[in-house]
């Protein structure tokens, strides 16, 4: 009966690692795509002199950009709880999805709701940040957790030194990309392995 038991759990925690898995694979797919249709659908949008946001303000470019976020945050929470499921040390994994949850506020508050969406993006960069970097501590087991802690390491380091741009720019577009965009690409290959090997 034990046995029964604890092979049901074994399976349910599979699954879930799977599910997990294939939702950090989607992840970049969805926000990129997102922020790809919103840009075709602005084209006063640059790089140096806008941030992201400003996507998310008005038009079909708002639609695709907030819709993105907040689906995005959702696959990204699903990810961060099968990571929680198969690291040992959880401390990362919970700010990971806690940081998830400000990029679905970031989705649902625009800019039009400054005070909102200044509290909710910043908050998922920051923790995003701390996240990736306690993870990258943390991941010491296998060789594939140590190359994905050293990344995880060095993509916090990047997303730190990224306000130095701030002084060469009009925008904060680019830092932006430089903390989200390779995160993203962390959690797909992540994702990937947890969905091979779950």
């Amino acid at each position: 009966m034990y046995c029964k038991i604890w092979g049901r759990q074994i399976i349910k925690k599979s699954r879930l690692t799977k599910l997990a898995g294939i939702c950090g694979v989607i992840l970049p797919i969805v926000v990129f795509a997102g922020i790809l249709l919103a840009m075709s659908d602005s084209p006063w949008f640059k790089w140096t002199n806008n941030a992201l946001s400003d996507l998310g303000v008005e038009g079909l470019s708002a639609l695709f950009f907030n819709n993105s976020l907040i689906f995005g945050g959702i696959l990204a929470f699903i990810f961060s709880l099968g990571l929680a499921i198969i690291l040992s040390k959880k401390t990362g994994t919970y700010i990971l999805a806690i940081s998830s949850l400000a990029l679905i506020g970031a989705g649902l508050f625009p800019k039009t709701v400054f005070i909102l969406h200044y509290i909710s993006s910043s908050a998922f960069f920051v923790l995003l940040t701390i996240a990736l970097f306690i993870i990258g501590l943390t991941l010491r087991k296998g060789r594939f957790e140590q190359r994905m802690g050293a990344a995880a390491i060095l993509l916090a380091l990047f997303a730190i030194s990224s306000p130095i741009l701030l002084n060469f720019l009009n925008g904060i577009a680019i830092p932006e990309a430089i903390v989200c965009f390779p995160a993203l690409i962390w959690c797909m290959t992540y994702g990937l392995k947890m969905t091979i090997t779950a």
